[in-house]
């Protein structure tokens, strides 16, 4: 999920830990609402409003809930990284840095402009 979501549930974090659920969540950290922002840059000239956001360092806060927590900076990483989770037999959360410009609406109608007839 992307990093404002997780934002929004990471106190399922602790029921995770709490009861001893062995989820491994992956972070897609773009700094921003990815979704609206592409929205924004769709539809209105990439004029952005309230679209970035400052998220903590999710695989630290991780470590404060009492799950595993780590972090991934290139794309090689994430094999490994996912490889430890599995094996960490406790709730784990991979932060990934991801490329803030990388923007992708996912309304069908968001393409339109874009479609050659």
């Amino acid at each position: 999920m992307g990093d404002g979501g997780f934002g929004m549930t990471i106190s399922e974090l602790s029921t995770a830990v709490e009861h001893g659920i062995n989820t491994i969540t992956i972070v897609m950290n773009n700094k921003s609402w990815g979704a609206e922002k592409a929205y924004q840059k769709d539809f209105y000239g990439e004029r952005y409003l309230g679209a970035d956001i400052q998220s903590p360092p999710f695989d630290k806060v991780a470590k404060l809930y009492g799950a595993k927590g780590i972090k991934v900076k290139k794309l090689s990483e994430v094999n490994q990284a996912v490889k430890s989770a599995l094996k960490a037999n406790k709730p784990v959360v991979i932060d990934v840095d991801v490329d803030p410009k990388a923007l992708y609406s996912f309304r069908r109608d968001s393409f339109t402009h874009r479609i050659k007839k």
